[in-house]
């Protein structure tokens, strides 16, 4: 039974995500919770990463970027079987440039505010069926100067990973099943879901193109799992597709030209953990996550150098100190390839490693603190264009069971 709740869990929440990556999962049933905390993060560029301005008309070369973000969410459950989650964030980021930008003339861009809104509902229709509903309140800034424009094109790329890449979605709603039944010592489960995007100002991430007025695509996610024991044991295995309709995008700043037609290729993606049973820890797991976009097409023609890889993978521990204190360490491996039709940031690959360590604390049965802070250090790529990539981040966590 164990395996069938996590199963329902993993795959549900990976169909009602679709394309999104998420870390956490909210309960079915138990206590209300609630968590909140700041989060800092700083990227250095080492001899700087070279793109265009933020007009497009000019060159700049970035050096640093740094973003503070105040991520919350709210679990509230709904009976034995259901539960409503309310998630968010505040955030102000910082992207430093070794000269002015030559049509803005200053020496860095700017972004802060908060983020959209997601609601979502999540409960099961019988013991093995999960149903999973979600929306996307259009909360987030929407409304973007140059300079906020320029900023967003860094703290957005992929290779940075910072903890809210951007500030608006526009409207969205996401509707998903899963059934998932034991098979001996382990549990299979299927999903399917359906995401719809309205379209939105000031733009989303294409393949590493950034535009004012933006129509995605709706998306259809396909999810398959199986979680058992491996002897002692615990393992999960995950593989899903992302398709795509077509999508509408218009013009850069603002400037007149015909809409271009686009459309994503499929996207799959295989997710593997190891739960190691070993004593003394209250968790141990041997985790990877492997991300292949086909390439897309644009004004009908598939763009050569549109597909990517995207791998990430690690080893999470934590050591019992005591039953109200845990020791957090984890160890991450990122390998994305990144997207040879394009020579932004958003568009570089990126090799690196990372450290964190942190502590997990109850105070009591209804309060937890988390600690953390993470170093982590690569090489970007963009084309022939190469540079040293050194990251550190820190924060704490608040949390509240009520």
């Amino acid at each position: 039974m164990q395996s069938l709740n996590r199963l329902l869990a993993l795959v549900g929440f990976a169909a009602a995500a679709l394309a999104g990556a998420a870390e956490g999962q909210g309960r079915l049933i138990g206590y209300r919770t609630s968590t909140v905390g700041p989060i800092y993060e700083y990227w250095s560029f080492g001899d700087g990463f070279v793109q265009p301005a933020a007009q497009g008309l000019d060159s700049v070369t970035l050096k640093s970027a740094w973003q503070v973000s105040i991520p919350f969410g709210v679990t509230v459950p709904i009976g034995s079987q259901w539960s409503v989650d309310v998630n968010g964030a505040y955030a102000s980021g910082q992207v430093n440039l070794a000269a002015p930008d030559p049509s803005l003339h200053s020496d860095h861009y700017s972004l802060s505010g908060i983020s959209d809104v997601l609601f979502r509902l999540t409960g099961h229709l019988t013991r093995a069926l999960i149903l999973t509903i979600g929306a996307n309140a259009p909360t987030g800034k929407t409304s973007l100067s140059a300079e906020e424009y320029g900023a967003l094109r860094v703290l957005a790329a992929p290779p940075l990973s910072f903890q809210v890449p951007t500030l608006a979605n526009g409207v969205a709603g996401t509707a998903g099943l899963v059934y998932a039944r034991p098979l001996g010592t382990w549990a299979l489960a299927v999903g399917a879901s359906y995401e719809f995007r309205g379209s939105y100002t000031p733009g989303a991430t294409a393949a590493g193109l950034f535009v004012e007025n933006f129509a995605p695509s709706d998306a259809l996610r396909f999810s398959l799992a199986a979680d058992g024991l491996v002897g002692a044991h615990g393992m999960t295995f995950a593989v899903s597709a992302d398709v795509f309709t077509t999508q509408n995008q218009s013009t850069l700043q603002g400037i007149q030209q015909q809409p271009v037609l686009s459309k994503l290729g499929p996207i799959f993606t295989v997710q593997w953990q190891l739960r190691f049973a070993a004593q003394s820890f209250r968790e141990l797991t041997l985790y990877a996550v492997d991300r292949y976009r086909t390439k897309y097409q644009q004004g009908g023609n598939t763009i050569d150098g549109s597909n990517a890889n995207y791998l990430d993978a690690g080893l999470r521990g934590v050591l019992s100190m005591s039953p109200s204190t845990g020791i957090l360490a984890q160890l991450n491996f990122r390998d994305q390839t990144g997207l040879d039709a394009e020579r932004t940031l958003s568009s570089a690959g990126i090799v690196s490693g990372a450290l964190t360590l942190g502590l997990i604390q109850d105070v009591g049965r209804e309060f937890s603190l988390q600690p953390f802070v993470r170093g982590q250090v690569g090489r970007l790529t963009s084309g022939d264009r190469e540079t040293t990539a050194s990251g550190v981040a820190g924060g704490l966590t608040f949390g509240l069971r009520f």
